[in-house]
């Protein structure tokens, strides 16, 4: 076999395991619990095998299926998948911190009601993430991402008895949703300005608007929401409040999603398309300010977090933040370098954080007579009443969610009523008037 169908076959394995447990749940077949966690080992071995014997040849491959989706005489949509030993690191890592958290969710939902929701949404994911960071194509790449985000979503909402996890995950998916508007528009605007939405292209803007001279000032709008897209799931500001509430779900999935590699899928995407962003001096002015406005909120938050998983969530946004702050100038080894190593220390922190939490309080051998110092040097600085406002403000996390809910979510839910409204009157008239129902106001 060819590179190119080793690393084809390195594809589809994932999701071919993804499928046939996929049959054997809808067929209702009783699975034991060995099942799943055989087979995500058995996937993740010939994964570790194929991707490290492909990094180590160093070479770029690429792989082509045209007419995947093909709209008669309009258009056609190719899935085209890249590897470069850079992406493939990344992979590994993946593979390596999945190999681990299935060990350990094995004990972690021993005999849990959900126990194979939990191992069917990991193999989606398993079969999820290549896609996003092999994809050469905008197409293929929102595929992934959107499959990335609904298991992400569903996790959240794991534990169903606990009405906050409806909630929270609400949260998540409103904020996914709403930022995959701009992945969406990107592809949108790739497929009518270049009539194409092949990554490796897009990242000659220079080559684009020489030859569509007429779509020239599309192409900066197609950077714009490219990082649009990307912050919803890096969790930079304006949308990071959301990220706290994701720790509902159960704490390997927090460490998967909120502390490794969901969460890192930003500063990946940024990572494809940094040549097209950095062609332009204010997107990459824009991605440094984002970059740092976050880290500096994420780490004043963090310091006032009283619970384990929102600390390390907070902390994984800080670190993320600089991973932005990275690819706006230009890092892009670096960046991967960073990407995997924060990984494996975060995932190694969720982990262990129940036990730090019973050693902090029970283990008597814990040292805890050191001085503390809940608060940085530079804002020791400042003077006291400054330092109390500015705690205030960080404990509710300076008034984000606040924010979302009456200058965004509650102005948008007006305004879709009004229209509603206003569409049965002029539907139905009289007879609306006559049953609509009565307000509180009217009464």
């Amino acid at each position: 076999m060819s590179d190119h169908q080793i690393f084809a076959a390195a594809l589809l394995f994932p999701l071919g395991w993804l499928a046939l447990y996929a049959l054997l749940l809808i067929g209702q077949v009783r699975v034991r619990e060995s099942f799943p966690v055989a087979g995500l080992k058995l996937v993740v071995g010939a994964l570790v095998a194929t991707y490290g014997w492909l990094a180590l040849r160093g070479e770029a491959l690429a792989v082509s299926l045209p007419r995947w989706l093909w709209i008669p005489w309009v258009y056609e949509f190719p899935l085209e998948l890249r590897f470069t030993p850079a992406l493939g690191t990344a992979a590994l890592a993946m593979l390596l911190i999945v190999a681990v958290l299935v060990r350990y969710s094995e004990t972690y939902l021993h005999k849990e009601a959900g126990f194979h929701r939990f191992f069917f949404l990991f193999s989606v994911f398993m079969g999820a993430f290549p896609l996003v960071v092999f994809a050469d194509n905008i197409d293929v790449l929102f595929i992934g991402w959107e499959l990335i985000g609904v298991t992400s979503v569903l996790l959240i909402g794991f534990y169903e008895h606990r009405p906050k996890a409806a909630v929270h995950s609400w949260w998540a998916i409103t904020t996914y949703r709403f930022c995959d508007v701009g992945l969406l528009a990107g592809a949108a605007i790739a497929h009518y300005a270049a009539h194409t939405s092949n990554i490796s292209i897009l990242n000659r803007p220079a080559d684009l608007i020489l030859q569509h001279p007429e779509h020239a000032g599309w192409v900066g709008g197609l950077a714009f929401f490219i990082f649009f897209a990307s912050l919803g799931k890096a969790a930079q500001l304006p949308f990071t409040s959301w990220i706290a509430r994701a720790m509902e779900g159960p704490t390997p999935s927090s460490a998967l999603y909120y502390g490794a590699l969901s969460v890192g899928l930003g500063p990946i995407l940024l990572l494809k398309f940094q040549p097209l962003l950095l062609h332009f001096a204010w997107m990459q002015v824009l991605i440094i300010f984002v970059g740092a406005s976050s880290a500096l909120y994420a780490y004043l938050v963090c310091k006032t977090r009283s619970d384990a998983k929102g600390i390390l969530a907070y902390s994984a946004v800080f670190e993320v933040s600089f991973m932005v702050m990275e690819v706006g100038l230009g890092l892009y080894d670096w960046v991967i370098f960073h990407f995997v190593a924060h990984a494996f220390l975060r995932v190694l922190q969720f982990l262990r954080s129940m036990n730090a939490i019973h050693d902090f309080y029970e283990n008597p051998l814990f040292f805890r007579g050191a001085p503390h110092h809940p608060s940085p040097w530079v804002v020791r600085l400042l003077p006291p009443a400054m330092q109390r406002r500015l705690y205030h403000r960080a404990m509710n996390g300076f008034g984000l969610d606040w924010f979302w809910l009456n200058v965004v979510v509650r102005p948008w839910m007006d305004g879709l009523s009004q229209l509603n409204r206003l569409e049965n009157w002029l539907a139905l008239g009289e007879r609306w008037r006559e049953h609509a129902p009565i307000t509180e106001d009217e009464a």
